[in-house]
Order: structure tokens, then sequence, then C-alpha cells
């Protein structure tokens, strides 16, 4: 399942379209519920506290290990590097070795490739998402016209009599 953000085809294109769509779908509600857009953004941001199925999604499985993949060499350096510094006596607990290990992460190579080539990736995604919105959109309106023009043109010819 997991892609190459840098070989992405129009096969990975579908498939993170799909995974987007169940996730979407799944918090529809929530969001849709939401008295306003920064309600709606609130509750997307905490929807890992929220949602006891977060971690089940299929989109969130895809980019936890798009993000190790990218990002788990990094994270070991600097993990390794942190720990060997605590056992000579310089570093202090757990929260200093994951703040440092964080910090450096995100100011790592790595962290900026890998955020531009998701952001890109994901630009594209949810461009095309909302073009197919668009098209279902237009398409309904249109079915709903032709319905209400044949009902209309039903209505007539049914009030003919043979007479006439």
């Amino acid at each position: 399942m997991w892609m190459k953000m840098s070989h992405f085809s129009c096969e990975d294109e579908a498939l993170l379209q799909s995974m987007l769509r169940q996730l979407l779908q799944s918090v529809k509600e929530k969001i849709t519920g939401a008295p306003s857009v920064e309600c709606a953004e609130e509750i997307l941001l905490h929807l890992e506290e929220t949602d006891e199925n977060f971690h089940n999604y299929e989109f969130v499985k895809y980019l936890r290990q798009y993000i190790c993949s990218s990002l788990g060499s990094v994270i070991e350096e600097e993990t390794e590097k942190c720990t060997s510094a605590q056992n000579q006596g310089e570093g202090s607990g757990y929260d200093t070795l994951v703040q440092h290990v964080t910090k450096k992460t995100r100011e790592s190579k790595e962290y900026r490739e890998m955020m531009h080539s998701l952001k890109n990736v994901m630009m594209v995604v949810v461009e095309s998402l909302i073009n197919k919105f668009e098209e279902d959109q237009m398409r309904n309106k249109e079915m709903h016209r032709k319905t209400k023009k044949e009902q209309h043109s039903a209505y007539y010819t049914d009030n003919c009599s043979d007479s006439d």
C-alpha cells in the first residue's frame, strides 16, 4: 500500500483519494455538525484524541508508514546520539530526549523534503477530489432537471384523452 511520493502514479492518486474519502466520510457528521469552519478545523486537529477509530483509518496508517520510512533513520540517529550523550552524563531524562529528537528531526533536510513532497501530492489528491465532487454536483443537478422536465411533460401527455 505504501507508495513513494517521488514516483507518484495515477493508481497511487486513486488509492490516496479512496483513503482520504473514507476518512472524510467517517468524520462527516462531526464536521457538518460544527457551528463554524473554525470549529470544524478544531475537530479535525483533535481527531486523534476524540476518535477511537483514528488509528484504524487507512489514510492514517498510510501517513504513519510514510513518515516512518521518510524519517525513521533520522529519528534513530538522533536518539542514539542523545542516548550516548546521556550515558556520558550530559543529558537529563526522557522528556529532554523527546524534545531534542523532535527538534532535530523537524530541522532535518529529510523532514523538509518529506513535507514538501507530501504537500504537493496531497494538493493534487484534494484538488482531484474537489473536481470529482463538483462534477458529481453538476451531474446531480442535470439529472434533477431532466427528471423534472420528464415529470412535467408526462403530466401533459397523461391528461390528454384518446379523443383528442
